[in-house]
Protein backbone atom coordinates (compact mmCIF):
# COMPACT_ATOMS: atom_id res chain seq x y z
CA UNK A 1 0.00 0.00 0.00
CA UNK A 2 1.08 3.53 -1.03
CA UNK A 3 0.81 6.32 1.60
CA UNK A 4 1.82 9.74 0.67
CA UNK A 5 1.11 12.30 3.13
CA UNK A 6 -1.52 12.36 5.13
CA UNK A 7 -3.15 16.05 6.12
CA UNK A 8 -6.60 17.61 7.09
CA UNK A 9 -8.11 20.66 5.83
CA UNK A 10 -8.77 23.41 7.70
CA UNK A 11 -12.16 24.91 8.78
CA UNK A 12 -12.41 26.67 5.14
CA UNK A 13 -11.95 23.28 3.34
CA UNK A 14 -7.97 24.33 2.42
CA UNK A 15 -5.06 21.80 2.51
CA UNK A 16 -1.19 22.77 2.49
CA UNK A 17 0.74 20.62 0.15
CA UNK A 18 4.03 19.69 0.86
CA UNK A 19 7.10 21.86 -0.01
CA UNK A 20 8.97 19.08 -1.22
CA UNK A 21 5.86 17.90 -4.14
CA UNK A 22 5.87 21.75 -4.62
CA UNK A 23 9.40 22.08 -5.37
CA UNK A 24 9.52 18.56 -7.13
CA UNK A 25 6.66 19.74 -9.59
CA UNK A 26 7.83 23.56 -10.09
CA UNK A 27 4.50 25.00 -8.15
CA UNK A 28 4.98 27.88 -6.34
CA UNK A 29 2.26 30.94 -5.59
CA UNK A 30 2.03 31.52 -9.83
CA UNK A 31 1.00 28.22 -10.68
CA UNK A 32 -2.29 27.60 -11.99
CA UNK A 33 -3.62 24.45 -10.87
CA UNK A 34 -6.49 21.88 -12.49
CA UNK A 35 -8.78 20.26 -9.83
CA UNK A 36 -10.56 17.12 -10.95
CA UNK A 37 -12.49 14.47 -9.14
CA UNK A 38 -11.70 10.84 -10.14
CA UNK A 39 -13.95 8.80 -8.24
CA UNK A 40 -13.47 8.82 -5.00
CA UNK A 41 -10.33 10.61 -5.19
CA UNK A 42 -9.07 14.27 -6.13
CA UNK A 43 -6.49 14.74 -8.39
CA UNK A 44 -4.26 18.00 -8.69
CA UNK A 45 -2.03 18.77 -11.68
CA UNK A 46 -0.23 21.97 -12.30
CA UNK A 47 -1.61 23.34 -15.33
CA UNK A 48 1.56 24.12 -17.72
CA UNK A 49 -0.39 25.36 -20.91
CA UNK A 50 -3.28 27.24 -21.83
CA UNK A 51 -4.82 27.74 -25.18
CA UNK A 52 -6.86 30.98 -24.71
CA UNK A 53 -7.92 31.67 -28.12
CA UNK A 54 -8.15 28.64 -31.53
CA UNK A 55 -9.13 29.65 -34.60
CA UNK A 56 -11.03 27.60 -37.06
CA UNK A 57 -7.35 26.05 -38.51
CA UNK A 58 -7.05 24.83 -34.92
CA UNK A 59 -10.25 23.56 -34.21
CA UNK A 60 -9.83 21.46 -37.39
CA UNK A 61 -6.65 20.56 -36.86
CA UNK A 62 -7.48 19.37 -32.91
CA UNK A 63 -10.72 17.20 -35.15
CA UNK A 64 -8.47 15.60 -37.47
CA UNK A 65 -5.83 14.21 -34.98
CA UNK A 66 -8.89 13.08 -32.80
CA UNK A 67 -10.89 11.57 -35.36
CA UNK A 68 -11.68 8.02 -34.39
CA UNK A 69 -10.63 8.46 -30.97
CA UNK A 70 -14.24 7.37 -29.62
CA UNK A 71 -14.39 4.31 -32.30
CA UNK A 72 -17.53 3.13 -33.72
CA UNK A 73 -20.63 1.99 -31.63
CA UNK A 74 -21.01 -1.36 -30.63
CA UNK A 75 -24.18 -3.28 -30.95
CA UNK A 76 -24.28 -3.59 -26.90
CA UNK A 77 -24.30 0.26 -26.73
CA UNK A 78 -26.63 0.77 -29.44
CA UNK A 79 -29.25 -1.34 -28.00
CA UNK A 80 -28.29 0.31 -25.13
CA UNK A 81 -29.37 3.75 -26.86
CA UNK A 82 -32.82 2.32 -28.38
CA UNK A 83 -33.67 0.94 -25.04
CA UNK A 84 -33.33 4.92 -23.29
CA UNK A 85 -34.88 6.28 -26.09
CA UNK A 86 -37.77 3.63 -25.64
CA UNK A 87 -37.87 4.58 -21.52
CA UNK A 88 -37.77 8.34 -22.41
CA UNK A 89 -41.01 8.38 -24.94
CA UNK A 90 -42.82 6.09 -23.00
CA UNK A 91 -42.34 8.35 -19.82
CA UNK A 92 -43.15 11.19 -22.15
CA UNK A 93 -46.38 9.95 -23.01
CA UNK A 94 -46.96 9.10 -19.47
CA UNK A 95 -46.39 12.35 -18.76
CA UNK A 96 -48.29 14.12 -21.53
CA UNK A 97 -51.57 11.83 -20.02
CA UNK A 98 -51.39 12.87 -17.19
CA UNK A 99 -51.03 16.72 -17.69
Amino acid sequence: MNIGIITQPNVKGQIVIPKDIRDSLGINEQTNLNITMLGDAIYIKPVTSVYSKLDDDDYLKILARTRGAWGPASKEEIGREKARRKLELAASARRKKAW
